[in-house]
């Protein structure tokens, strides 16, 4: 089954030239629309990106990246009101593209790969076209609010208070056990 992702815009990374590649990319007002549906938000008014497409040199770090600069105009609405909440977003994000090792059985070796929290994402390509435009709409996804609130609401609306993540003080007191064998001290 082959799925049209709403923002396609494929690049053949053998294209890449000597000093890197740019492309920019825009939404068009059926692609916002498309995109707006897919993630059940009220609409996308605009969605840009600036990329730049480079061949690495050390193939232990993977092949190509892709650097790209985001910015996009949405509009949600408030988990609580349900009015609509304007958010601008402006996202820088890079990927490291790497090909699937191509080896026999006997040869392919077990690899074990360790991942920190900051390190870049690393994507495994059989082939070389990639869909950029698909990256940019996943990571605007991954960018907007979850919890979207117009500004006008409080917090009080739902008969409830709503704590804000900084009004919340974790001061656990730590008890010591021994605490109590100072009260029989003589």
């Amino acid at each position: 089954m082959n799925i049209e992702n709403e923002f396609s815009h494929n690049f053949n990374l053998e294209l890449i030239k000597k000093n890197g590649s740019k492309e920019s990319l825009k939404a068009s007002f059926d692609e916002c629309a498309a995109l707006a549906k897919r993630f059940s938000i009220v609409k996308i008014n605009s969605l840009s990106a600036e990329c730049h497409l480079e061949k690495l040199l050390r193939k232990d770090v993977g092949d190509y990246r892709l650097s790209v600069k985001m910015k996009s105009e949405i509009v949600q609405q408030c988990v609580i009101s349900l009015k609509d909440v304007n958010e601008s977003i402006e996202e820088e994000f890079s990927i490291i593209y790497m090909h699937e090792q191509q080896a026999d059985e006997d040869s392919q070796e077990k690899r074990t790969i360790n991942f920190e929290v900051d390190d870049l994402d690393l994507e495994i390509i059989d082939n070389l076209n990639v869909d950029i435009g698909e990256y940019v709409a996943e990571y605007l996804s991954l960018s907007m609010s979850s919890y979207p609130r117009h500004a006008e609401v409080t917090g009080n609306e739902l008969g409830a208070k709503i704590l804000q993540e900084e009004d919340v003080v974790s001061e656990k007191e730590s008890k010591n056990p021994f605490n109590v064998l100072e009260s029989l001290k003589h």
